[in-house]
Order: structure tokens, then C-alpha cells, then sequence
């Protein structure tokens, strides 16, 4: 992630159908239109964990502190309340790259 690049990854247990598909590109495609800001910090690992809708790679093994990054919302805005299920509505991810 950097000021003029995102990668989006997401997993799926199978294929997605094309109407599946066309789903995922109308959300991805609205986010963009909406042109939410994009932050990043670095959180202690046990905070990041506490984040109910956090996106992390199973398996994956990140260091601690953690860089999590979150479209639309800060990251502070996030830890102070990390149980807010008003967070399932953005992108909030672990970042160890």
C-alpha cells in the first residue's frame, strides 16, 4: 500500500460465478467513486487482533507491532472502538509488507 497503489486481495472458498463476480467489481468500484482515504499505523499485534472485522491471512504470521491498514476510516478511530460492528462496512487489514 502506498499514496498511489492498493492491492485488493480477497478469499473465497470456491470460484466466484460471474454474477458473484460482478458483485465484488460493483463494491471494489464504489470504493474507489468514493474515494475514501486510505491510513495506515502500526499497532501493537494483541490490538490489531482485537478489531472484529480485521482481515488478516490465516496462518500468516506478522510481526509485532503490526502496520494495519484501513479504507475510510483512521486506524485510531478503529482501536479506540474495536468492537464496533460499524467496521464490517470497511476494509481493515494486517499489512506485513
Amino acid at each position: 500500500v502506498t499514496d498511489d497503489k492498493l492491492r485488493f486481495d480477497f478469499s473465497y472458498g470456491k470460484g466466484l460465478k460471474v454474477d458473484q463476480l460482478a458483485a465484488v467489481e460493483s463494491i471494489v468500484e464504489d470504493v474507489i467513486t468514493r474515494k475514501l482515504p486510505v491510513h495506515t499505523a502500526l499497532v501493537p499485534l494483541a490490538s490489531a487482533y482485537s478489531i472484529n472485522s480485521l482481515c488478516a491471512v490465516f496462518g500468516e504470521s506478522y510481526p509485532d507491532p503490526v502496520r494495519v491498514v484501513s479504507v475510510g476510516k483512521t486506524v485510531e478511530e478503529v482501536i479506540a472502538d474495536p468492537e464496533n460492528p460499524e467496521w464490517n462496512n470497511y476494509s481493515i487489514e494486517l499489512c506485513d509488507g
